[in-house]
């Protein structure tokens, strides 16, 4: 629990050094709660995709390791625009962390985001390959619902409005998106 608060600690501190611009102070507790999820979600189902359809699936010859990268590259094509600026929002927090408490917390601090969404996605991984088999059936339906779009962050309203203010770099929304339409 202490190490949640001092991460807690840690991102305030980096926003407020990192981000001390207006953009910054328009950005409220919430926002910043909901920036930091959407865009460790972002990072997280990236790393899962790549290791599941890129280093596992997409290692099979013939059909099963074909649709495993073109289902791949099509999710990399239509979401590549929302990650970016997830990394980058990481990588800011990171420089800022660094910044005021030193290089040896900047690192600290990266090396505890790498280990969070490292281990969200073997979590997520385990879920896709239930039996901790990769087999060409699970390759198969993980490349068919890729392809359909089943992993696209637009699919997940709860992080997808966050994600494109954090594209747009515009202050993100702060009702639900249901309320939205």
């Amino acid at each position: 629990m202490q190490d949640h608060t001092k991460r807690k600690r840690w991102i305030g501190v980096a926003l407020a050094m990192s981000l001390g611009s207006t953009a910054a102070a328009a950005e409220t507790a919430v926002e910043t709660e909901a920036r930091n999820a959407a865009a460790g979600f972002a990072i997280t189902t990236s790393l899962t995709l790549l290791e599941a359809l890129g280093k596992q699936c997409g290692t099979y010859e013939g059909e099963a390791g074909s649709q495993a990268r073109a289902a791949l590259q099509g999710w990399q094509q239509r979401n590549h625009r929302y990650l970016e600026p997830s990394l980058q929002r990481v990588l800011v927090l990171t420089d800022a962390v660094a910044a005021a408490g030193g290089e040896a917390q900047g690192k600290a601090f990266a090396d505890a985001r790498k280990a969070e969404f490292t281990g969200a996605a073997t979590t997520a991984l385990r879920a896709m390959f239930p039996e901790g088999e990769v087999t060409t059936a699970a390759c198969a339906r993980i490349a068919a619902a890729t392809a359909g779009g089943a992993y696209d962050y637009r699919q997940h309203a709860e992080f997808f409005p966050t994600l494109q203010a954090l594209e747009r770099g515009t202050a993100a929304p702060t009702k639900p998106a249901a309320e939205h339409r």
